[in-house]
């Protein structure tokens, strides 16, 4: 087997299915994100800058 043959085999494969685990990953992270259960926990972390709570180190 030539080994332009195989390399190029592995570009063709990493791309194709690299590309749809990229896409999979994105998609459950969005799907995580904005998930309507999630939406007080987001809501509380926007807020949080805004708070009189005083920040002890």
């Amino acid at each position: 087997m030539n080994p332009d043959t195989v390399h190029d085999s592995v570009l063709v494969f990493s791309k194709t299915w690299g590309a749809a685990y990229l896409l999979a990953v994105f998609l459950l992270a969005a799907l995580w994100i904005y998930w309507p259960s999630r939406k007080a926990t987001y809501d509380e972390a926007a807020l949080s800058p805004l708070g009189d709570e005083e920040i002890i180190r």
